[in-house]
């Protein structure tokens, strides 16, 4: 049986709102751009930059779908003097690289109003005469604007949606947004409101941490973790763990953890069990009789517990009780004592049987 990451990577599981959440230990940028290489040729991508150039997004998208950039990357505040009103701007690229990356338009939007860069959105998403797929580099720099109101961006967009368009989102879990800064106990946090609203949830896990995790379980140790924005092995980009959670059409859902590593002589993307990436647990029971070999846990003590010759030869040689009743018979002796009364007469003589 295919594993579910790879069902929803081809598209056998449809799902048209995916959202990969990771944090700073474990990206999910190469999940992300994997789950767009998969989209139908006939689609047009529209690319909402956030975070990352478009220069430098557009590379690792592979395919040869029309493209509609919307560039929220390079003036998101409204800064430079090309896009300081709040008119969306049309920005021609090259004609290079609109060949090579088949884009068919730019637009460059400031997010310093999440609503106008909604209306920006969903007129593109209008205008569009065939089905599309929407790719969103990071939600959390819309949500450190306005919660509210990314939730009614991507409620406008899921509005326009038809039966093969689909949204694919990255969401930094560690990220503070805008309500971080005024909590509210009211109002849910806005990670398990994208999660809710989600078709397909995908919580992207770093390998080695879940490996170093595993063995101190299996040890019965848990291990105080200090304070670290990155551990060494943090961020590893040719594997990781994901968590799936993916709701069907029909009301079920369903739950796996998969994981992926980078085949390294084609670089493509394949998914794998667990433990193909996490790695061999190590042997336990080896690891405690070395433990056990070189260390004595009485050592240290006030006082002797170890036996001498003689008493170790006086413990073998003792019966124990329990050994005596095994040897016997198995027939029942009664003592009676003084104060028992027996009588000999049967107590159901009057009874005519």
């Amino acid at each position: 049986m295919a594993p579910l990451l790879e069902k929803i990577l081809s598209g056998r599981e449809s799902s048209p709102f995916i959202l990969v959440k990771d944090t700073l230990e474990q990206s999910g940028q190469v999940l992300g751009l994997e789950l767009l290489s998969y989209t139908p040729s006939d689609h047009t991508i529209i690319l909402v930059c956030a975070e990352t150039a478009p220069d430098r997004l557009l590379p690792m998208i592979r395919g040869q779908n029309k493209k509609v950039i919307i560039d929220c990357y390079s003036n998101p505040f409204g800064w430079t003097q090309a896009s300081s009103d709040s008119t969306p701007k049309t920005s021609p690229s090259s004609a290079s690289t609109s060949a090579s990356a088949n884009i068919s338009n730019t637009i460059v939007l400031s997010l310093k109003s999440v609503r106008r860069a909604t209306k920006a959105i969903s007129d593109v998403i209008s205008s569009q005469h065939s089905s599309f797929t929407i790719y969103f580099d990071s939600l959390s720099q819309f949500l450190a604007i306005s919660v509210p109101d990314t939730f009614n961006l991507i409620r406008s967009i899921t509005g326009l949606l038809t039966d093969s368009s689909r949204i694919i989102a990255l969401h930094h879990e560690d990220v503070p947004d805008a309500d971080s800064f005024h909590p509210d106990a009211s109002k849910p946090y806005a990670s398990n409101g994208l999660a809710h609203i989600a078709t397909t949830l995908i919580t992207m896990k770093n390998s080695e941490t879940i490996r170093l995790e595993q063995e101190d379980v299996r040890r019965g140790v848990v291990a105080v973790k200090e304070f670290c924005y990155l551990p060494v092995h943090g961020n590893a980009w040719d594997s990781a763990v994901c968590e799936i959670e993916h709701k069907r059409k029909s009301g079920k859902v369903a739950r796996e953890t998969n994981a992926y590593h980078l085949d390294s002589p084609t670089g493509d993307l394949v998914v794998v069990n667990v433990w193909d990436v996490v790695g061999d647990m190590p042997d336990i029971e080896k690891l405690d009789l070395e433990e056990s070999q070189t260390a004595d846990p009485a050592a240290n003590l006030s006082f002797n517990l170890n036996l001498t010759e003689e008493q170790r030869r006086a413990k073998n040689d003792t019966v124990l009780p329990y050994l005596k009743t095994q040897e016997s018979t198995g027939a029942i002796y009664y003592e009676p004592d003084a104060a028992d009364d027996f009588d000999d007469d049967d107590p159901d003589d009057d009874l005519t049987i």
